[in-house]
């Protein structure tokens, strides 16, 4: 029963990762890893629902192209290669269909009349959805990160491209990197040192529980000669660092612990600022971290953004404002779910504040039926409907072990499914279940109970609702230990999708005592079109994705509402003062519906202050900001 309405879900690729262990341990290579077998990052998935028309409010189109292929589009990046050459708009291809069309250059020196002259990295079994172009020595060099699909499973890593020519891209070489490489940045030092950073989700993850030693998440590569990249560094947050899990109480040991419907630690994107001299890697529910990278075989974690119990982590990007001596951190984080995380209490742990998860499978959920309490009835392993024998009227605690690690942990078992213990739990008249996920992991939605469980908890489950916490938090023990019954509440924060979080570098704390400065929240921005307290939005994708800053305004890609331009010359305090949405098109309508708009990326040209949208579907939009929208 999984609900819709989000246009880019996330999922875990459990059921493919069957894994015989035995032939995993002691593998040194991504290769020996079966593609199908590998656990992957969220993936996205186009709205299907009506087609957008166009909005734009304090904004002029000046141009258009659809840039042709069968594949929807990535991000979108702007240089000027200056002299005769001058501008041109770069832009990415993702996944699904992977046609395998590569990166599109766009000669955008007539703004009106943008036009495809080139292509670089068109490769079967691959997708190219980031890019940077920097010119390094006397060569203007494309880097992109390519990522192996699913399905076709392709050779995953950094390829460089010679775009001193935009229109005879030449490869220069292609650097192998386990799974690939997801988001990337480029920097040249003034001592003419290049550097590619690089995040590469997931290695740690292989590393921990298949005996490989891919190494860490966030790289550091040499390309200073760009026929010959040196890899420099690497650094994983569970090898390299003792940090504690946000809303935990534990070290982060596994790559799947967090908070929110898709709990994890992996590096998602890298940015470099301060000459090279400082890199920002957003470590999704680890937050932004901010690494000294002066010498770049040695990265220093210096702090980094966090998140609170009931928010939903997921931090997907960011962009430096710098205000004076001031330097503000604006964050994106990529949530797609309408609902919240539930924050849960008990009358045996006071006020500590545990977090928890929806189960969406559920017909009904607690944002839906709102705060509930009661008493606790201890249901164990939950497999046997005796196991509810007096737990009428009260709130069903009971163990899942997490079916994920069958296979991959020797001997792990998964007794009985969430499903059919919530369906015993509702028999015996229990108002609510507590499911407390047993494995090494956070909490993660998860079902697996066959269709007749699934339609006898369409009829049977009314307002019944199901929040998971999980074990590593230890709120099953301290309520199991309680002398005399416990209550449990159970809260649903406001409903929210993913939105603009202000960091202030200046401001710092070591909350939690794990010896890493977090950086104070001063700011927030969930105020465009049903981002916020909205649990039925239209069909789209709702949250944001990427953001830059001209000056004193910032202009964020977020998906079905096009562009949004944001007032940010008092940081804490952010106002929408614009939006563009492209009109949509018919486009991969058999495949992936006709609308609403996907604007993945954003750049800008520093000189005009035009802004360059990449559309997944309807290609690249080029757009002037007007009035209150212009930066000053």
């Amino acid at each position: 029963m999984p609900r819709g309405g989000s246009g880019v879900k996330r999922f875990f690729t459990a059921c493919c990762i069957a894994i015989l262990i035995g032939a995993m341990v002691g593998s040194a290579s991504a290769h020996d890893i079966p593609q199908a077998k590998r656990r992957n990052h969220p993936d996205h998935v186009l709205a299907s629902g009506p087609p957008s028309s166009l909005t734009s409010d304090n904004f002029n189109v000046l141009g258009h192209n659809n840039l042709g292929g069968g594949s929807p589009h990535g991000d979108v990046y702007f240089f000027d290669h200056e002299g005769d050459v001058g501008k041109h708009a770069y832009v990415g291809t993702w996944s699904s269909p992977c046609s395998g069309h590569g990166v599109k250059i766009v000669d955008v020196n007539n703004p009106t009349q943008p036009r495809v002259v080139g292509r670089a990295g068109g490769r079967t079994g691959v997708s190219n959805e980031d890019i940077v172009v920097q010119r390094i020595g006397s060569t203007d060099v494309l880097a992109v990160g390519v990522q192996p699909c699913k399905a076709q499973g392709g050779a995953g890593g950094l390829a460089l491209f010679d775009v001193t020519d935009p229109s005879k891209p030449s490869e220069l070489s292609f650097l192998p990197v386990p799974f690939g490489v997801h988001e990337l940045d480029v920097v040249v030092k003034s001592s003419g040192q290049a550097l590619a950073l690089l995040a590469v989700p997931f290695t740690e993850f292989y590393d921990g529980y298949f005996g490989t030693n891919l190494g860490g998440e966030f790289r550091i590569v040499d390309i200073t000669t760009p026929t010959d990249p040196a890899p420099l560094s690497d650094w994983g947050v569970i090898a390299d660092s003792e940090m504690e899990i946000v809303a935990g109480n534990d070290e982060v040991s596994s790559s799947f612990q967090g908070i929110g419907d898709y709990a994890a630690y992996y590096a998602h994107s890298a940015r470099a600022a301060d000459g090279g001299n400082t890199a920002y890697v957003s470590y999704w529910d680890g937050g932004i971290m901010k690494f000294d990278i002066s010498d770049p075989t040695d990265p220093q974690l210096e702090g980094h953004t966090t998140y609170d119990v009931g928010d939903d982590g997921d931090g997907h990007s960011m962009t430096p404002l710098d205000v004076g001596e001031k330097r503000y951190l604006l964050t994106n984080d990529e949530d797609t779910a309408p609902w919240s995380s539930p924050i849960v209490t008990s009358s045996a742990t006071g006020s500590i504040e545990y977090a928890g998860i929806e189960e969406p499978w559920m017909p009904t959920l607690l944002a839906e039926r709102g705060p509930t309490s009661g008493d606790v009835f201890d249901a164990g392993d939950g497999c046997q409907q005796s196991d509810f024998a007096g737990a009428a009227g009260k709130i069903a605690l009971v163990d899942v072990t997490d079916p994920f690690y069958v296979g991959i942990i020797d001997g792990w078992t998964h007794p009985c499914t969430i499903g059919s213990q919530a369906l015993r739990a509702i028999r015996a008249g229990a108002t609510a279940m507590l499911s407390n996920l047993i494995g090494p992991d956070d909490a993660w939605p998860f079902f697996r109970s066959g269709t007749q469980v699934a339609n006898a908890l369409a009829k049977e489950a009314g307002n019944f609702v199901v929040v998971q916490v999980s074990d590593i938090d230890e709120l099953a023990d301290e309520i199991r230990a309680a002398a005399g019954p416990v209550t449990v509440t159970l809260t649903p924060p406001p409903p929210t999708q993913g939105y603009l979080r202000i960091f202030d570098e200046d401001q710092t704390s070591d909350a939690n005592g794990d010896g890493i400065q977090e950086f104070a929240q001063v700011g927030k921005f969930d105020g465009a079109p049903n981002v916020a307290n909205n649990l039925t939005p239209p069909a789209g994708t709702w949250t944001i994705h990427n953001t830059e800053v001209n000056g004193d305004r910032a202009y964020a890609a977020w998906f079905s509402n096009g562009i949004v331009a944001l007032d940010v010359s008092n940081p804490t305090a952010p106002s929408m003062v614009g939006q563009f949405v492209p009109p949509t098109s018919p486009r991969f309508a058999s495949s992936q519906g006709v609308g609403p708009a996907e604007v993945w990326g954003v750049a800008i040209d520093p000189e005009t202050g035009y802004i360059y949208a990449s559309d997944m579907r309807t290609g690249l939009w080029i757009v002037e900001p007007t009035g209150p929208a212009a930066a000053d």
